[in-house]
């Protein structure tokens, strides 16, 4: 472990965050109630800068998507189970530094997550294998296909995001989507409307809930109000 100083303590405001380059990272330090933390600065999302965020009880909202890190030891928030790099902080006089380990991946190296294989997941790497025999979707697919293909693609990461990660990233998809709608874009707003699809059948996957089943169980009949195959509900029941 060798220290670096970083900045001087003034450079940290209380309550805030700043990025430092410390060799071939980009560390983000912030500044909890006088206590200095340091954190990975990109958020493993899409890459912002972590130390732009809103720092609030020792945890820091990404400004971008509202991914939230914990800057004591790079907790998500949301999934406890999945971290971003931490580093030792220590204040030496008026300089903060920051430890490094020669362990440690750059933030280059490790700008995604890598998640822990669950067991419900251990046998999808021999699966994998076969992947570039699959072909691709035609015309016609079921939903029942599409959702196999997603289990197929990302299951092993859906998992270890859990149901409350992957939720986010559903209502991030659903926002997206109302953005296009509200923009009128007839081509963006067919790859949203497929972005969303794709999330919803992913944590249905994660929660082991087959969505052909469960269609077929609530819908199959008619709607499940009145019984219709043509609903005849009030519309104060279905606005």
């Amino acid at each position: 472990m060798q220290f670096f100083t970083v900045a001087k303590t003034g450079d940290v405001p209380q309550g805030e965050g700043r990025a430092f380059e410390v060799g071939d990272r980009t560390i983000a330090v912030f500044n909890c109630d006088g206590v200095y933390s340091a954190i990975d600065d990109q958020c493993p999302h899409m890459g912002a800068s972590l130390a732009a965020g809103y720092l609030e009880n020792c945890t820091v909202t990404c400004a971008w998507h509202a991914w939230r890190f914990d800057v004591r030891d790079g907790t998500w928030c949301d999934n406890p189970r999945v971290s971003i790099d931490s580093y030792p902080t220590r204040v030496v006089g008026d300089e903060i530094q920051v430890g490094i380990s020669e362990k440690v991946p750059t933030v280059r190296e490790n700008a995604t997550i890598s998640f822990p294989s669950l067991s419900p997941a251990k046998n999808l790497s021999k699966k994998r294998e076969k992947m570039s025999d699959t072909k691709p979707m035609h015309s016609e697919v079921t939903l029942g296909d599409f959702q196999k293909l997603i289990r197929d693609m990302y299951y092993e990461k859906d998992v270890a995001r859990g149901v409350e990660g992957t939720f986010m990233w559903l209502m991030q998809e659903v926002g997206e989507l109302a953005t296009s709608l509200r923009e009128r874009d007839r081509e963006n707003q067919s790859e949203e409307f497929a972005d969303v699809l794709a999330w919803l059948v992913t944590i249905a996957n994660v929660c082991q809930i087959d969505l052909t089943e469960a269609v077929r169980k609530k819908y199959g009949a008619g709607c499940p109000g009145c019984g219709k195959l043509v609903c005849v509900c009030p519309n104060s029941e279905k606005p």
